[in-house]
Parts: C-alpha cells; structure tokens; sequence
C-alpha cells in the first residue's frame, strides 16, 4: 500500500493474519496506523519497521501495541522469523479478530480421564446440530474443542468462523456480528458481511460468551429463536443456517444470578455442556503435550527444543495458571533462548523453578 489510509480502507473489506509497516510514509504514520489498528482490530499483529532504530520508536512502537519492532537495516531471514511469528499468533487467535486458539494444532491431545470425557462428548455429538456450551479457564484448549466439534459434524465441509466476543469493542461487535451496510456508521466506507453470513451453512463460535453486553444478548438471542437478522443500517431480513458453539470461563450462572446474563440466551446455548479440564489437573499430559507442540513447531521451521526428565518432572508438577496456551509459550521461548538443546532444571524459567522447589521443601 502507498499509505496507511490506503490500508484502513481495505481492512472494511478484508481481514490479513498480519501487517508489516514503516513509520514514516505519505499521510498518516506508522505509529497513528498501529494505533487505529489496534483501537479497530485489537488482536490483529503489526509489526513496525524502522530506519530510526531509536530508542523512542521502539518504545512507541510496543506502547501502541506493535507484535514486533524490526528495524532496518535488517537481516531477511530474521524478518522473515519475525513474520513466521506474527503469523503463528494469528493463526492461533484463529486468523480472525480476537478468536482465541490454545495450541498450534487442531488435534486434542490427552490421555487423563476428564480428557476422555471431552473426547466423548465429541464423539456423542457427532454429526449433531446442536448448541454447545465449552466451560473452561482460559488456556485450556476451548477452540480446539470447537473446531473439533465442528470437523465431526455434518457441516465439516462449510465454514468454521469464530469470534471472541471480549476482544471486540461493544460499539463494533453488532457490525461483526451482522455485518454493516455502507454509510451506516462513521468509517463504514462499504458494505460487510458479518460472521452469521460468513458462517452460513457450518459453525459459530462465539468465544467468551460471558463478555457479550446484555444488549447484544438480546439481539443475539432473537437471532437464534428467528434465525434471521439484519445488517447494521440495512432494511433487508437475512436468512442464516449456523450451528453455534460458545464457550467462557466466566461461571454463568451466577452471572444470571447477579442480572449479568440472560437466563433465556443460556438455556439456548447450554443444551449439551462440555468441561475443559485445567492443565494442572492432568499432569500426566504434559509429556504428550509437549511432543506435539514441538513436533508442531519443527514442521513449521519455527525451530526446536527438548527437555531432560528433570525439567520435566518440573513441568509435572507446576500448576500451569495459563493453561495449555502457557505450555506452549513456554515450549516457544525454550525454543529460542536454547535452540537444539537439552533444557535442563536449571534453564526453566525462575517461577517455575521455584514451584516446584518449594512444593519438595514443603513435602
């Protein structure tokens, strides 16, 4: 693009896994783009090049939010990991704004008996339509269950489209719900499909139901007892054919309890209940977890790593407040401060080399 203005028009239109921008250019900076960027699309990674390496542009860059700050002149390769990295994050949120993915694979990994009892429930569910509701704390894997839920149902060969309904702004989540009509707000340059249009014909997932404001709960709900909706400043009644899945780690009901969450919009979406495991409560998955995510990350030239049975008899016995998605990090950042290395005890990051020294000193 010649401008950042150029690039804000096309993102009404389209939605990339990453931008890469300078930050001096015609028009409006790099730095003011990163900043619409990050106000409009939060989860979308930018990272910000730059000929004036400063300490300042560095600074401003991460402040406003920049995946990365690669200055130049720089090494190709180094920018192309950086890109790689850029591109992994959106793959995890789902490559689409805000949606939240726990590992780099699709393929639920457990052998712990409560995950027996969510590789079940997918197999009950099997090429069922109905409403599921993912109950879990952040991390533990909630949109691999869904996508999972939907490669096993009917509707495989349809569209998959998630959102994260905490990610959003609540003045932009009805227009990424529902789609919009030009002009029917400032910034509306064109018209947009919403995720119910996109996901015509498969599965919506709506991740973090429990951060949806009670005025989109109602209009949400409408749209499931009617099975049609209007565009954002549109006249005309939409047809859509979706299965829905929702998850949270919010506890519903109590929020139903304290006027939080509509009883009604609960019954609809919790007509089969699935519980996702913390990873602390099935330690005896860490080894295979770990496998996968490294095996994951050599495919896709992103490096690698092992670990001694020490580290992992660490890794065993930390509680894992991150869940999965914190397992991952780690296997990640393992990964670059010791490339082709046996992690051992000692390179474990402090918080956990601490746990677990206490919890023996305890015991």
């Amino acid at each position: 693009f010649e401008s950042g203005d150029e690039l804000l028009n096309r993102l009404t239109e389209e939605s990339p896994d990453a931008i890469i921008s300078d930050i001096r250019m015609p028009g409006i900076d790099g730095l003011e783009l990163l900043s619409t960027i990050q106000e409009r699309y939060p989860e979308l990674p930018v990272i910000i090049m730059t000929a004036h390496s400063d300490l300042e542009s560095a600074v401003a860059s991460y402040s406003r939010g920049a995946f990365e700050y690669l200055p130049k002149p720089f090494d190709i390769e180094e920018a192309v990991a950086m890109t790689r990295r850029a591109l992994a994050h959106a793959q995890d949120r789902s490559g689409d704004i805000g949606s939240e993915a726990d590992t780099d694979t699709d393929e639920i990994i457990g052998e712990a008996p409560a995950m027996q009892e969510v590789f079940r429930a997918i197999g009950r569910l099997s090429n069922s339509n109905i409403s599921v509701l993912i109950n879990g704390e952040s991390g533990t894997g909630k949109e691999v269950v869904a996508r999972n839920l939907h490669l096993n149902s009917a509707r495989a060969d349809k569209p998959f489209i998630p959102i994260n309904c905490g990610a959003i702004p609540r003045e932009l989540l009805e227009s990424e719900l529902f789609g919009h009509e030009k002009g029917a707000f400032t910034g509306a340059v064109s018209s947009r499909a919403g995720r119910f249009e996109l996901a015509d014909g498969g599965t919506l997932f709506l991740d973090e139901i429990g951060d949806m404001p009670l005025s989109m709960q109602v209009k949400l709900l409408r749209v499931l007892q009617e099975k049609s909706f209007e565009r954002v400043g549109g006249t005309n009644t939409l047809q859509s054919d979706v299965r829905i899945l929702a998850a949270t780690h919010k506890d519903l009901e109590h929020m139903i309890e304290s006027g939080e969450f509509r009883q009604d919009l609960y019954y609809r979406l919790n007509v089969f209940p699935i519980e996702m495991p913390p990873l602390r409560s099935r330690a005896e998955d860490v080894p295979l977890l770990l496998n996968e995510l490294i095996s994951a990350m050599e495919s896709e030239g992103r490096g690698s790593v092992r670990f001694n049975s020490g580290a992992m008899s660490c890794l065993q016995r930390y509680p894992w407040p991150g869940n999965v998605r914190e397992l991952a990090n780690l296997v990640e950042r393992m990964a670059i401060l010791y490339p082709h290395h046996i992690v051992g005890v000692e390179d474990l990051p402090v918080k956990i080399r601490t746990f677990t020294a206490q919890s023996d000193a305890y015991h």
